[in-house]
């Protein structure tokens, strides 16, 4: 049995002996909440804002986030393909040497 004293210095750590993984695992998964939480407020926000200004906004808002999804995935295949691009590059002077 622990003793009363240990019992509140384990209390005072909050998870008692619990891993560290866990620790992390339970202080992440409420940070991410409190972020989401966040985000949905924002967005409930300026979606309010938005569409009291009338029907053309919504439209280039929507314009705006395809706009910057394509250029995201444009980085990403054509830092993949440097990559690809390279990693041939290397096999084939490994061939030859």
């Amino acid at each position: 049995m622990k003793k009363r004293t240990e019992i509140q210095q384990d209390l005072k750590r909050g998870f008692g002996f619990a891993p560290t993984g866990i620790k992390n695992l339970v202080k992440w998964l409420s940070v991410g909440f409190v972020v989401y939480v966040a985000v949905r407020f924002v967005c409930a926000f300026v979606g309010g804002v938005v569409v009291g200004l009338g029907g053309g906004l919504p439209m280039l808002a929507v314009l705006a986030v395809v706009f910057f999804l394509i250029r995201a995935v444009w980085r990403i295949l054509s830092a993949f393909l440097s990559l690809c691009v390279l990693a041939l590059l290397i096999l084939v002077l490994c061939v030859i040497l």
